[in-house]
């Protein structure tokens, strides 16, 4: 039992590190949405969770983020309040380029 906290202590730490990077790496999308921040967030969550079941959002007044986890692919979205609407900052790490998938970057565009 003792190995089995540790092992999954050790993976939330290395998902943690995987995402924290992100930010380092040029956006997958960047756009303006009229939607304000939870709006435009409740619309992406369902959407990602449909792709991996690990998916979340959280949304404050000017500011929200959704994360999403799948086979190595590490997908953020940034959303701050921006005038009437937000702005939409897309980040995403994935294994390769051959193995490129779009859908959570076309779930994104779908909720603008």
């Amino acid at each position: 039992m003792k190995y089995v906290v540790l092992a999954s202590a050790a993976c939330l730490a290395l998902a943690g590190c995987a995402t924290s990077g992100m930010k380092d790496t040029l956006p997958k999308l960047s756009s303006k949405t009229d939607k304000n921040v939870a709006a435009y967030v409740q619309c992406v969550v369902p959407k990602w969770q449909a792709l991996a079941k690990d998916a979340k959002g959280d949304a404050k007044d000017d500011a929200g983020t959704v994360t999403a986890n799948d086979n190595g692919k590490h997908e953020r979205l940034d959303v701050k309040a921006n005038g009437a609407g937000a702005q939409v900052v897309m980040y995403e790490l994935q294994n390769g380029k051959d193995d490129y998938d779009s859908r959570f970057r076309d779930e994104a565009i779908s909720c603008l």
